[in-house]
């Protein structure tokens, strides 16, 4: 089972390629709290793509609310569902970019994996042929990422 935050699914559909996503990780789970985030995202624009359209998305709630309470000072509502839902159903993976997120996510010892790691597994898999056109779009799209770090990613799998 995979838990995603909201903003790997944001990056996906701006550039209108959940489909991406699905062929990488298949099915994805996200809590009720990161649903609400894409609603809320822009008008909802985003929610009627992802939610909507999307079979292969399932929402849940998560069951240990305390536990998503004690996460929120040092993290946004969906990011701290995420967390808690990746715990109590003993996830395979967490989907999360945020750094602060991630870095809890990990200390908590749950697999982490972000959308440039998405990337760059669809392209081990086959499932594109190059990282860099998309991860261009995204960028122009809105989704940010400092320089350095796509430097970085390019060079590291043969893409500068």
């Amino acid at each position: 089972m995979i838990i995603c935050n909201a903003t790997p699914l944001i990056a996906f559909a701006r550039i209108q390629r959940l489909d991406i996503l699905q062929q990488t990780v298949g099915e994805l789970v996200i809590p009720e709290g990161v649903a609400k985030e894409i609603q809320g995202y822009r008008g909802g624009h985003y929610a009627e793509i992802i939610l909507d359209d999307e079979p292969w998305i399932t929402v849940q709630r998560v069951q240990a609310p305390t536990q998503v309470q004690l996460l929120l000072p040092i993290l946004d509502q969906g990011e701290a569902e995420v967390i808690t839902l990746a715990l109590e159903q003993n996830a395979d993976l967490v989907l999360i970019d945020e750094l602060t997120g991630r870095k809890v996510a990990q200390s908590l010892q749950l697999q982490v994996i972000g959308t440039v790691g998405i990337l760059i597994r669809a392209k081990q898999m086959e499932v594109i042929t190059a990282v860099k056109p998309i991860l261009e779009k995204m960028i122009q799209r809105g989704i940010r990422y400092s320089q350095r770090f796509v430097r970085s990613i390019l060079h590291e799998i043969g893409e500068e």
